[in-house]
């Protein structure tokens, strides 16, 4: 009996073994690849038909079946989500690293920013910088590489590194999706250790519809949280209770001081051009500097290298056409773009034939705007290149008004009033690229930046009473310019040493010449014969330096721990005075798992400039100025937390809280009039301080056909301004609470829909608290008192009591924006789209202003007024 039980345990063996002898390694890849979908990545050479021996790898973890099956093979391998990487092994592992580098393009040649570049292998990634290089140093061998950019078709590469070697990388734009999801974004707020950041391409901006179906960066920018509008149709950004002025706005690396047009309708970028915009509200990187609240960092397309191809847009009130090619084929390109307003076209006929009606009154209004772009790239070697960007943004306001009355005697009775407005920009930035190694990239800019506003006012009079006197004529004429004019460079160095470090430095100089205020004055005024004439002119110069240095790292301290420290090392040199601040960044992230971060920033600011203004729309009476050697320059610190997390391939949501304490600020004491004089500015105003905190929550979920997103924001806004006010008080955009809900659906192929819902809480203003009597004082009269006097000749006085500025919060702003497009392909392939759009579509009038009239029995009843209703608009643009 025994020795039967050993022969059929023999025979089972033998079995097993011929059972064994006929399954190879590569067979039961076959196998885990069929159950669990897993992907394996080796090389050719590698020797997996060698037979397997082991035992059933069914009802193991993956983990554990691949140990089992690759045990004693001489084959080693490492999981990274759907891969499994294979190698061989070897005695010793290989302690030379090499480094690969290059740039991430289109499938036009057009640079790609902020795209990612990751190692399956190694587990180490990098991003692309504003100019599309990366650099990523790994050790010899095999390796998989992943590359990733939204809205682009996933790459992967696999090489062996035995050397350094320039890989230069081309992704295909997935035009059968929506927006596609990419796992493993370094650039997102879970992955990436920089908080605050938030990255536009031209999709998310050219999806979003504004005003007139014209899509606009500023307003996309609006609905991020944290930024408040301001003033109802006008293009503010208020930054984490920041003024206007305190946004660093920069176009291919020069500095753009006038950001919108028509007082804030539109703003200065035309979405034809712009290939990305990078907008930071809180821990800003070391290498910006010279605004207090935040960085738009906006960059333009270079141009296709391969082809030309173009389009033409015509809006409702504005239209607009842009080019871009090769000049030399893989080598040069040239990409142009105009915007231009045309409601000039429709006011000038409309002018002359009111001119030809009337024989007594005559009026001429013309407005217009554009925006001319170009940018010019030439390759000169895979290491080197050259680009020059080229903008001119103005506006044009012209008015006339002529009255010509004829008297029955002869006698004459002639007005004649003219103004001309003109404001803008005119910027150039020459920039010349390098590559000395495969771990360095370096940059050097020359900047120029010229921004003007130009006013001019003539009033004519001329009358006689009959046609036996000489004419009186009085005549007034003056004009004002303002004018900014910044000559300087930036050069600055991309070093990535190694994966765990990537090292940014350099310096920039800007010579800042200030002209505010330059006015002409001619008066004259008498008969034809003998006139009595007054002319003068007055000027101001303020010349200053600016001068930065900055250095910051991100580093990789390990797999959980990650931080981005510099310091920005300012010099400021105005009316023989210099001042100099050290401003130290700090972000850091702790990765709790795969999915979920936590980030902590602080971040200091200095500003040197200041924008004079007395009103909040952006006007051509606005000018600039540097700090005095009696004004100290704003400074702010601004700490920063939050919670960042990803569920699943859709979901994304966030959570930010932020504390920013800010000193220096300006605002004038008493001036009231629209244009406060440049002389003698800074005797103007008062200095204070403010401080501003809130809580920020943002999610999002985003799959082929649809994209939602809601952005919430907490926050408070106090200043305090000692010669103005003895306490703390709201500012006039302290908005407590404001939601934006931002909706894209894909319909189908040929139709998109846009949807857009803002509510926040109303904005500040002062009005009087009570209307009641002072005691008796000798008679005074002004705009808020009025004098009573009594029969007995007593004298009564009422007036207008303030409690505290920006005392009374106005109704709750909310507005629904609605915009559609539709899509049609001609049979020579051209694109055809048609956008409809509706701004505030269920017509709600939203406060703009108020009326406060005091009843007769004292007390005051406030009245909102708006005028902003439903505005339908269209649009169509041809590609080509």
């Amino acid at each position: 009996m025994r020795q039967l039980i050993i022969t059929l345990l023999f025979l089972l063996s033998l079995t097993a073994g011929a059972q064994t002898a006929t399954t190879t390694i590569r067979q039961q890849m076959d196998r885990l690849h069929e159950t669990t979908g897993v992907n394996f990545v080796y090389d050719a050479s590698l020797n997996v038909g060698q037979n397997y021996n082991g035992p059933e790898l069914k009802g193991l973890s993956l983990s554990k079946a691949l140990k089992t099956l690759l045990e004693g093979s001489g084959i080693s391998f490492q999981l990274s989500g759907k891969y499994v990487m294979l190698f061989k092994e070897t005695a010793h592992k290989s302690t030379r690293r090499f480094t690969l580098s290059g740039h991430v393009r289109d499938s036009i040649g057009e640079t790609l920013i902020n795209a990612t570049i990751y190692d399956l292998t190694t587990r180490q990634g990098t991003m692309s910088n504003e100019y599309g290089f990366f650099s990523l140093t790994l050790p010899e061998g095999e390796h998989l590489l992943r590359i990733s950019y939204v809205g682009f078709t996933e790459q992967t590469i696999k090489l062996k590194l035995t050397h350094h070697q320039a890989l230069e990388i081309k992704l295909d734009g997935n035009t059968k999706l929506g927006e596609v999801v990419v796992t493993g974004d370094l650039n997102s707020p879970v992955i990436g250790t920089q908080m605050g950041k938030r990255s536009l391409s031209q999709t998310d901006i050219k999806t979003e519809f504004a005003l007139f179906s014209s899509p606009d960066v500023v307003k996309t920018l609006q609905r991020i949280s944290g930024v408040q509008e301001g003033v109802e149709l006008a293009s503010g950004l208020y930054v984490h209770g920041g003024n206007n002025d305190e946004n660093l706005i920069l176009l291919d690396g020069s500095p753009l001081y006038q950001i919108n047009h028509s007082m804030g309708l539109f703003s200065s970028f035309n979405t034809d051009m712009v290939k990305n915009v990078d907008f930071y509200k809180s821990g800003f990187p070391a290498r910006y500097g010279g605004r207090l609240s935040s960085v738009v960092d906006v960059r333009t397309n270079d141009g296709n290298m391969q082809e030309w191809h173009g389009s033409y847009r015509i809006g409702l009130l504005d239209g607009g056409v842009q080019f871009d090619g090769p000049i030399q084929k893989g080598k040069t390109s040239l990409n142009i773009g105009l915007r231009r307003s045309w409601l000039d076209l429709l006011s000038e006929p409309a002018f002359f034939l009111q001119r030809r009606i009337s024989k007594e009154e005559k009026i001429g209004l013309n407005y217009n705007f554009h925006d001319l772009n170009a940018k010019l790239t030439h390759i000169l070697n895979d290491q080197s290149r050259l680009s020059l960007s080229l903008y001119s943004g103005r506006d044009a306001l012209s008015t006339k008004y002529e009255a010509d009355w004829k008297m029955s005697n002869g006698g004459t009775d002639i007005e004649l009033t003219k103004n001309r407005l003109r404001w803008g920009n005119l910027n150039a930035a020459l920039n010349w690229n390098y590559q000395p190694s495969p771990k360095l990239m370096t940059n050097l800019t020359a900047i120029y930046t010229h921004n003007r506003a130009n006013i001019h006012r003539r009033d004519d009079y001329r009358y006689a009473s009959n046609s036996n006197i000489p004419i009186e004529i009085t005549h007034h004429e003056n004009e004002t310019r303002s004018t900014i004019d910044d000559i300087g460079y930036r050069a600055e160095a991309d070093f990535r040493p190694s994966p765990r470090h990537h090292i940014r430095f350099g310096n920039n100089h800007t010579l800042h010449l200030f002209r505010p205020q330059t006015k002409k004055l001619l008066n004259y005024n008498g008969v034809q014969e003998e006139s009595d004439t007054i002319s003068k002119s007055s000027s101001n110069h303020h010349t200053s330096h600016e001068l930065n240095f900055y250095v910051e790292d991100q580093i990789s301290l390990s797999k959980r721990w990650s931080l981005n420290g510099g310091v920005n090392l300012s010099f400021f040199t105005t009316q023989g005075k210099t001042f100099s601040y050290i401003d130290p960044r700090l972000a850091v992230k702790y990765q709790i798992t795969s999915y979920l971060s936590a980030k902590a920033s602080y971040t200091m600011m200095t500003q040197y400039i200041h924008k004079i203004t007395n009103s909040f729309l952006e006007m051509p009476t606005d000018y600039w100025v540097p700090t005095t050697a009696s004004l100290q320059p704003m400074r702010s610190h601004q700490w920063a937390a939050g919670l960042y997390t990803q569920f699943g391939k859709q979901w994304t949501a966030s959570i930010e809280g932020y504390y920013k304490a800010t000193k220096h600020l300006l605002q004038y004491s008493s001036w009231s009039g629209l244009q406060p004089p440049a002389t003698s500015w800074e005797n103007e105003v008062i200095d204070g301080k403010g401080v501003f905190y809130g809580i920020e929550a943002d999610v999002s979920y985003h799959t082929q056909k649809i994209q939602l997103d809601a952005a919430y924001t907490l926050s408070w806004n106090k200043r305090k301004f000692d010669k103005f006010y003895d306490d703390w008080y709201y500012d006039k955009f302290d908005n407590r609470h404001k939601l934006n809900l931002t909706g894209r659906f894909k319909l189908s192929k040929k139709t998109e829909m846009f949807a857009a819902w803002t509510l926040h809480s109303g904005n500040k203003m002062t009005l009087p608290t009570q209307y009641v009597e002072f005691p008796s004082l000798p008679a005074i009269e002004s705009a808020d008192m009025k004098t009573f006097f009594f029969g007995n000749g007593d004298i009564m006085q009422r007036g207008f009591i303030y409690e505290r500025p920006n005392n009374t919060t106005l109704p709750a702003y909310h507005r629904l924006d609605l915009g559609f497009n539709f899509y049609h392909t001609t049979k020579h392939g051209h694109q055809r789209i048609w956008n409809l759009s509706l701004y505030n579509a269920y017509c709600h009038i939203n406060t703009m202003w108020t009326e406060a009239k005091i009843k007769d029995d004292g007390t005051i009843r406030i009245k909102s007024k708006g005028f902003v209703p439903i505005v339908p608009s269209f649009s169509y643009t041809i590609k080509f």
